[in-house]
């Protein structure tokens, strides 16, 4: 009985230790607490998006700047997450947005990469510092990959200001299984958000630069888990089989 009581008693501090630092995910070297109270928030202060004047199809590339409110030096100390999205086709008829109207756009994926700091730290804030090979998958891997399966929403509020606002799911990636959550409206992943301010040609907004943040949920890895279950029943086990003894 005793030995079964000391079991015990180890069990609980494992338990308390292992509760106390599974908290932090790394995946891919990308750092997060799913327990933040911002989980899962991820924002970026440098977003290029192109819109082509005769289609209106939307692409383009970002950098992340931030992830449930840790910098860069915390959530990827040794790494940089960008991103590329194309394919958000305006539906209606409109292919460029006047002043005060809104497009709606179906179709379109997003493609966040997380890879070798390429991009200095001095210039994360610089729109200019981004370009297509340097937010590519090339050396780096693909962290989660973003459909829009809703209606994504653009507007031209004017004084050279666009905004966007849509729903996304998780469809891949190596993170997929920790922020395929569901817990957004209509059983979306994720809700996007950004506004566009900057423009690279005066006068014009077929390529403009801005923010844009993402929101949604993020679970743990089940894996660690079930190894520190299954370490207990082992201990268990034997204990059994010395006693038998």
């Amino acid at each position: 009985m005793k030995l079964f009581k000391s079991i015990a008693a180890v069990a609980v501090l494992a338990a308390s230790s292992f509760a106390a630092n599974a908290s932090m995910i790394n995946v891919g070297g990308v750092v997060w607490n799913p327990d933040a109270a911002t989980d899962f928030s991820a924002q970026q202060a440098n977003m290029r998006q192109f819109i082509n004047p005769t289609t209106g199809e939307l692409s383009g590339w970002g950098l992340v700047t931030g992830f449930n409110g840790t910098d860069v030096n915390t959530f990827c100390p040794n790494c940089e997450v960008t991103f590329q999205f194309s394919g958000f086709l305006p539906t209606g008829g409109t292919v460029l947005p006047g002043i005060g109207q809104s497009v709606s756009y179906s179709g379109g994926e997003i493609n966040v990469y997380v890879g070798p700091r390429e991009i200095p730290l001095a210039q994360y804030n610089d729109y200019n510092a981004l370009n297509l090979a340097n937010t590519s998958g090339t050396p780096a891997q693909l962290f989660l990959k973003l459909k829009n399966n809703y209606t994504f929403v653009g507007t031209n509020l004017g004084n050279a200001f666009l905004t966007g606002l849509g729903l996304l799911d998780v469809v891949g990636g190596m993170a997929a299984s920790n922020f395929d959550t569901n817990t957004k409206s209509n059983g979306a992943d994720m809700f996007f958000s950004g506004g566009l301010s900057f423009q690279h040609v005066p006068g014009s907004i077929l390529d403009m630069s801005g923010v844009f943040n993402l929101s949604g949920d993020s679970i743990p890895e089940p894996s660690s888990l079930a190894i520190l279950g299954l370490g207990l029943l082992g201990l268990a086990g034997a204990a059994r089989r010395k006693q038998a003894k």
